[in-house]
């Protein structure tokens, strides 16, 4: 990261001086109930984050770490809602070396978020970090056996993973409304971006691999165990304008795409959209079969055996996501001080927060597992597609103290 000097410090520290006209007193005084954080990184996911975390009863930011002067002046509409102004770093060691910070956010560039997570659980904070947590098996090793190290929490802020659907499926999925899971499509978006020290671009993955894992119980012992990419004929859906209305229009299409396979220890599939090749925007969309039912979020029908009507594929699925819904989406509303209905990202950093009040697991763990599926999808690739075993990151794990 760019280490600027005094002058563009002191440039950056004013651009959010005049919001310190509008700070009460009373909000500068610490709170030692709350959780004291840093942000790293006000690019336009950064202030995702950055705009719940200053709206949560429970945190009090203390820091942003951001050189660019474009970004920082984004982040002042977020500081005057609230009221508030952190102090700026414009170097992340620099952010890093407060000692009246628990835990940081790190909204830096994918590429980076190795180093600066290695740097922050050393330095005590815990951590909450984007979809990538690092380059290579042994990178995700690395954070691993630091985690466990100096005994902080790495957890991945997956937005994806916080749809009230998939949120609804997966508590029916738990109560055996699809009886024995046997496959789940999952759509992703995959952008082949270049890491500064490597001219071989790395797939960086968003799909929702946090709401897979949990549906499929991989946090009480079904892991993963291979992978491998694979061109198969599939349907996707596409979203075009209708040539007689002009309006947008979802279509179901088929095409030979390449998906990410991988098998648990279950028995289990996951297929994972890998990329397209085609230019567009598509996506697989959404989908699971189980024993006894299924679900496709595009189509918004469900089937289950023994309950849907008899003359009847599919019917709608409205009534069973209402009845499932998740209590999360209720009950975490008040623990922010907008009004606005929170969103992924509002429900991402709230499970962050509570992970480190409750202190019951370690995520670590499930964020290797998702994270590295991405970086196993391009050796496999590299050989032709051929199968790659997924490394068991718990094997051996140490509990919270």
């Amino acid at each position: 990261m760019h280490v600027p000097g005094r002058r563009h410090f002191l440039k950056n520290a004013a651009i959010l001086a005049p919001v310190l006209t509008l700070l009460p007193t009373s909000l500068s005084a610490i709170t030692s109930s709350r959780l004291r954080i840093g942000v790293i990184g006000a690019g336009p996911w950064g202030r995702q984050y950055l705009q719940w975390a200053l709206q949560h009863r429970q945190l009090d930011v203390r820091a942003i770490c951001e050189s660019n002067t474009a970004a920082l002046q984004a982040c002042k509409p977020l500081l005057n809602a609230a009221a508030y102004t952190p102090d700026v770093c414009n170097d992340h060691q620099q952010l890093l070396s407060r000692k009246d910070l628990d835990a940081v956010i790190i909204a830096a560039p994918w590429d980076q978020h190795y180093t600066i997570a290695k740097a922050a659980l050393l330095a005590g904070k815990h951590v909450a970090c984007g979809p990538v947590m690092g380059v290579t098996v042994q990178e995700h090793e690395d954070i691993i056996r630091i985690s466990e190290r100096t005994n902080r929490q790495y957890f991945t802020l997956d937005e994806h993973s916080y749809r009230p659907d998939l949120m609804a499926v997966s508590n029916m999925a738990e109560q055996g409304l699809f009886g024995t899971l046997e496959t789940i499509h999952a759509g992703a978006h995959y952008q082949a971006l270049t890491p500064a020290h490597t001219t071989n671009p790395l797939p960086y993955p968003v799909f929702p691999a946090a709401a897979i894992a949990g549906i499929l119980g991989m946090n009480k012992g079904n892991k993963y165990e291979s992978l491998q990419v694979q061109p198969q004929q599939t349907e996707y859906v596409v979203n075009k304008l209708h040539p007689k209305t002009a309006q947008q229009r979802i279509y179901l299409m088929r095409a030979q795409l390449d998906l990410i396979c991988l098998t648990t220890a279950q028995q289990q599939t996951v297929y994972l959209q890998s990329h397209t090749g085609t230019g567009q925007p598509l996506s697989t969309g959404f989908r699971l079969k189980g024993s006894n039912g299924h679900w496709m979020d595009v189509a918004r029908a469900i089937h289950l055996k023994g309950q849907s009507p008899e003359n009847f594929m599919w019917e709608p699925v409205k009534p069973y996501l209402e009845q499932y819904d998740d209590p999360q989406w209720n009950e975490s509303r008040n623990v922010y001080k907008q009004t606005r209905i929170p969103d992924g990202c509002a429900y991402a950093l709230n499970d962050f927060v509570q992970l480190l009040q409750q202190q019951t697991y370690r995520s670590v763990y499930d964020a290797a597992a998702n994270s590295v599926i991405g970086t196993l999808a391009a050796i496999s690739k590299s050989k032709g597609g051929a199968p790659v075993a997924v490394p068991d990151f718990s094997a051996g794990k140490k509990n919270l103290a």
